[in-house]
């Protein structure tokens, strides 16, 4: 398992502000693992629903963010830009 670096949480980011996901309600773990996973966390902190987003432990994220948005709705994701 490797650490996540600012370059990589930039590019997630990159696909999570596109989406008009709020930052705050997507939790990251801080090492990557496996193929990565997007779970709820349900509700919280203000925010109508949260996630987690564990990113793969792997050199090229390029498949696992293009997935994000599907991986997302199918973890209950709305597609609001409010969440």
């Amino acid at each position: 398992m490797r650490a996540i670096d600012q370059d990589v949480m930039n590019r997630l980011f990159e696909v999570v502000d596109e989406l008009g996901l709020s930052r705050e309600a997507v939790e990251v773990p801080l090492l990557m693992a496996g193929d990565g996973n997007v779970r709820s966390l349900g509700p919280g902190r203000g925010l109508p629903q949260r996630f987690e987003i564990e990113l793969p432990d792997t050199d090229d994220l390029t498949p696992f963010l293009t997935d994000l948005p599907q991986a997302l709705r199918q973890a209950g994701w709305s597609g609001d830009r409010e969440a």
